[in-house]
This record gives structure tokens, sequence and C-alpha cells, in this order.
């Protein structure tokens, strides 16, 4: 048994935490293995939008869906003072939901912000939560979730949380793969969203960046700012005064197609290099790019 940890080390120590099999490791003082060397996320499933009121709420839902094309997640539900909806944007969820007067914003001036990333965690709630335990990271921890209080991370204008949806997993896999496949054979839908491209994460100082990097180990944060979650993903890292989810970039078919459906329907913001910013007064303040680049 020594011998197999010496050289596999790393699975085996996540074997052991999830079976809970109470073995002594022999000391390997030049590289011991930790749990900082175990990932904490699998999949990001959901970008929420925190909303000044329901009536934001409900309008913006139907700007995505409607103005947008992004197919239904979930339809509209309320609950209590809050309501709550889902589109699929091709490889994620974004989810218009609030408002929350428990929540003390950055600044209280917005219509919707983006705001919550929702990831999937690793292997387990249980083996995620070893993982930030490790790492110094505050949470609290249900059966089937974690939501991050590590004020060197969240707070401001952003919140992260872990959800393992357990046996609803595989049948909210197969809704997904569903509704991409709506979302490519598509050929009327003009615009044509393809996923989220980008996410821009605004970091307030050195100490905040260190710790993202921290909890995407044993991902690099390539040129200082990159994360690259999947194939289609990136995580881009900023310089901000304040924390938060900044922006989103749509990849789609066809930018020029795309620029004119947004002209036609008064969404056309202004050009930047190789990506459109759509009009910031018709997206709700929110701020959304589009770009035909993969």
């Amino acid at each position: 048994m020594k011998k197999n940890l010496k050289y596999f080390g790393l699975i085996l120590l996540g074997m052991m935490m999830l079976s809970q099999i109470n073995i002594v490791q022999p000391e390997t003082p030049q590289k011991p293995a930790t749990s900082k060397t175990i990932p904490l996320f699998s999949r990001f499933h959901t970008l929420s939008i925190h909303v000044r009121d329901t009536i934001t709420q409900d309008s913006i839902f139907h700007f995505l869906a409607d103005k947008l094309k992004l197919p239904v997640y979930y339809y509209p539900v309320r609950a209590g003072k809050r309501k709550y909806a889902g589109v699929y944007a091709g490889n994620l969820v974004l989810e218009p939901c609030g408002p929350y007067s428990n929540f003390t914003y950055a600044s209280n001036d917005f219509r919707a912000i983006f705001f919550g990333l929702t990831f999937e965690p690793f292997k387990s709630i249980s083996l995620s939560a070893m993982g930030l335990a490790e790492r110094k990271v505050q949470y609290i921890e249900g059966d089937d979730y974690i939501y991050l209080k590590d004020s060197m991370l969240c707070g401001d204008n952003i919140t992260i949380s872990f959800m393992d949806r357990g046996q609803e997993k595989i049948k909210d896999y197969r809704k997904m793969d569903s509704l991409r496949f709506d979302m490519t054979t598509n050929t009327e839908n003009e615009l044509g969203i393809e996923y989220v491209k980008e996410i821009w994460i605004g970091y307030k100082d050195s100490a905040n960046l260190q710790k993202w990097k921290e909890i995407i180990i044993p991902s690099l944060l390539i040129n200082n700012e990159i994360w690259r979650k999947d194939d289609s993903l990136n995580f881009y890292f900023i310089k901000s005064n304040i924390k938060e989810a900044q922006s989103i970039t749509f990849k789609v078919r066809s930018l020029e197609k795309a620029k004119q459906y947004l002209l036609k329907n008064n969404l056309f913001g202004r050009s930047i290099e190789h990506k459109i910013e759509l009009d910031r007064t018709q997206a709700f303040g929110l701020l959304i790019y589009l770009t035909e680049e993969d």
C-alpha cells in the first residue's frame, strides 16, 4: 500500500476522502499530496443576474428569450417576493432573479447586474469542501451545496457557490443537450448566438487575484488573467475597483448578420475591434458583447 501511495498519491487521496478509509500516509517531505492538488470545480452551470425589482426580472427574461433568442431553461417562478427564470446560452444558464433585499451591493445604482457564479463540484460536495478547507477558504456547506463566505473572493458584486443536483444531474444534462441542439439547428435565428465565450471577472487587488489562483488549482491563470475553464469558456480577470462579474461575450455564427439584427431591433451599441457591444440601455445596464472568433 505504501508503494502504491508513493506513485499514485493524488488519486488514492481523493478515493480515501470519499470512502473515508482511515490510512496513515508515509511522510513525503519532497512533494506532499494535499487537497490543493484536487480540483474544486467541474462544470460551470449558472451565471445569475440580480435585478432591482420583479418587473425588471420579467423584462430581462423576455429580453434574453425573445430578443436574444436564447431557449428557455425554466419559466418564471415566484418565491416570496422574488422571481426566478432561466435561459440556456449554449454552455451555461443565465438566471435573472431577485430582488434580494438581504444583499449589500457595492452600488445600488443598477437595474440588473451579473452577480452569482454557480459551479458543479469536482466529484462531490464533501470533496470540494475538503479542498476549500485546505486552501483556507471560508464557506457554508449543506448536503448538496456550498456557499463561499470568504471576503477575499466574494462580496461587493459577486458570489460563488457549488451545487450538486444529484439524481437530477443526468436529466439536466439531457435537457441542456436538447436546448443546444435547438440552438445550433435553428437557421432562422438571425442573431445566431452559439454559446458564452468569455466572462469578465473584476478583481479588487493582488490578494483577491491570488485567492482566485489558489481555488482554480490545478488550473493556471494564463498571463495572470485568463482561466480556460473548458474548450468554449474563458474567465478573464481584470483590475477593478470592486469584486464583480463584469460582462459576458457571446460567440455568434456571423458578426455581420448579428449586427444587422441588432440594428433592426434597436439593440446595437458600438463596434469595438472584433466585437459588438449591445446597447446597455436596452440590455438593462448589462455589459454584453458579441464576437464570431472562436
